[in-house]
């Protein structure tokens, strides 16, 4: 037993001192130029690798560096580079026939950089490519790039926007593919964490490889979770537009046309300039079509939801610009003001503090034109049969609870509100403001709010005096009409909002000339009025 064991001992050191001295005499690195060469051709792009040592007990050859060249019109800097790689190879036909069948190829901690320009177009599109400076004239000419496996673990990849010179990263990249080939089909999974916190997560199948990578067919399963919008890089440094994004996507593309059916939740959503953070989720569901020549993604039976109110969109965005251009619509006709009230801040409209709406539906038709991070939105919003409550109108409005006699607690109602707003990036200009309060006033009105939340409005509130003190004083001498207009005007900022009544109108000078003393109480009641309607109409100091 002994002298069998000592035997086998004997067998393993001669296969391991044969195995040192196959080693010593394979020259991987012999393999070098052609590996550089065959992955030159397949790519399009120079490609550049260290030093080739053979490493028998794994299984293959490793590399000390690797550099992928990156396209020239968008940068000299590489494409891809890692600082090491391992290629697992045939040992068998490597070491007798001096043939290099490689059955997997695994990049440790490689950085990508991928680069958009003012265009649209990303560096990653001539990879392959005849367009691309390093790529064979005849592309039928190209081998085949056989692998295994393919592995790429714990990268980086950087992506730059040249338009506006803004870089994000995102980490934890991990990447692998199955039998790897140029001209088939391919296995895939996709793995990172995103800037600002999250994950992107994406399988599915990929190839054959086109002429034009972004024409290459590809299905895919896509997940994001805790996507922030902000840090991403996909939006202009100067973009209002935030808020935290989770999504389910299922991706269909045979070259030519992609289908996309999508499921998108937006948390803390910030959406125009001015905004904060809405306390609702804001969920959208996606059902587009996208044109890979024209670069436009047209929406069709998508939906806005928040709580249970839904509101259909539809429209197009064109994709070749670096900032997406949009040309949408949002129609609404029966909207839940439980459901939309949590929105509102995201869109900058803002209730005085303590203030809520309660009851009641609105409407809303709106649409949304330009680059995304600069868009004009142009709308519609009506809200009826609700109510105000948690705001003490009765104290800051007293000149309406005084013309009118009726004494307010803290809730009012609104019997309808309705308004029609642009907004671009010079501010928000707003006509055919109505908000009609039965029994206390009607309100109209149009203003401005500039980019730097400067206000400048021509308002008036009407208010109807017949069973008022007021009133009857007034019916004594002779005065028949029960409507009292009390023009005002509001300027200052949103933060502090400077409310100047105009009291020299005919329905208040005409209490001085019936010498009932009264005038000088309007008047002073009137200031009251005005400050309390521009606590309805002001935004919360950011």
């Amino acid at each position: 037993m002994r002298k069998g064991l000592l035997i086998l001992a004997g067998v393993v050191v001669v296969l391991l001192v044969a195995m040192l001295a196959l080693a010593m005499l394979v020259n991987a690195d012999h393999f070098r130029p052609q590996v550089e060469q065959q992955a030159t051709a397949a790519l399009g792009r120079q490609v550049t690798i260290g030093k080739l040592k053979l490493a028998l007990f794994a299984g293959g050859i490793t590399a000390e560096k690797l550099s992928v060249a990156d396209d020239p019109q968008f940068s000299n800097e590489p494409f891809l580079t890692a600082d090491s790689m391992a290629i697992g190879v045939d040992l068998h036909a490597l070491i007798f026939s001096r043939k290099l069948n490689v059955k997997s190829f695994t990049l440790h901690a490689p950085s990508v950089h991928l680069v958009q320009n003012a265009k649209g177009d990303w560096n990653y599109a001539t990879l392959g490519s005849k367009t691309a400076s390093t790529a064979p004239k005849d592309k039928s000419a190209t081998p085949d790039f056989v692998v295994g496996k393919f592995l790429l673990d714990d990268g980086k990849v950087s992506v730059l926007h040249l338009e506006n010179n803004h870089t994000s990263a995102y980490t934890k990249l991990k990447m692998e593919a199955t039998d790897v080939t140029l001209k088939g089909t391919v296995p895939y999974s996709f793995s990172a964490s995103a800037p600002g916190g999250g994950t992107v997560e994406a399988k599915g199948l990929f190839g054959p490889l086109a002429e034009d990578v972004e024409r290459t067919p590809v299905t895919a399963t896509v997940t994001v979770k805790g996507f922030d919008i902000s840090a991403s890089g996909f939006t202009d440094p100067g973009s209002p537009m935030k808020g935290i994004v989770d999504l389910t996507a299922d991706v269909q593309s045979d070259g030519t046309k992609s289908e996309v059916v999508a499921h998108v939740t937006g948390n803390k959503m910030c959406l125009v300039e001015g905004c904060s953070a809405a306390s609702t989720v804001i969920a959208l569901d996606v059902n587009a079509s996208y044109l890979l020549a024209d670069k436009l993604a047209t929406l069709s039976s998508s939906q806005l939801r928040f709580g249970k109110s839904t509101a259909s969109i539809s429209g197009t965005v064109n994709l070749k610009a670096a900032s997406p251009k949009v040309d949408a619509k949002v129609d609404a006709n029966s909207l839940a003001v439980g459901d939309i009230e949590g929105v509102l801040p995201a869109v900058a409209v803002v209730l005085p503090p303590g203030a809520k709406l309660e009851g009641g539906t609105a409407a809303l038709h709106a649409s949304a034109a330009g680059p995304a991070s600069a868009m004009t939105i142009k709308a519609h919003v009506a809200l009826s049969n609700s109510k105000l409550t948690g705001y003490d109108l009765n104290s800051k409005m007293s000149v309406v609870t005084h013309l009118t006699g009726i004494t307010v607690n803290k809730e009012t109602p609104i019997q309808e509100f309705s308004a029609d707003a642009l907004q671009n990036s010079d501010g928000t200009k707003v006509d055919n403001l109505l908000l009609n309060m039965p029994g206390l006033a009607k309100v109209t009105g149009s203003g401005t709010i500039g980019k730097k939340n400067e206000l400048n409005f021509t308002m008036k509130a009407v208010v109807d005096i017949s069973h008022s003190a007021v009133g009857k004083v007034n019916a004594v001498f002779g005065k028949k009409s029960t409507n009292l207009p009390v023009p005002f005007h509001v300027g200052g900022t949103a933060q502090d909002p400077k409310i100047t009544p105009d009291v020299g109108v005919p329905g208040v000078s005409s209490l001085t000339n019936a010498g009932t003393g009264a005038a000088s109480t309007v008047k002073d009641s009137a200031t009251k009025a005005v400050s309390g309607l521009g606590g309805l109409f002001g935004k919360k100091k950011k």
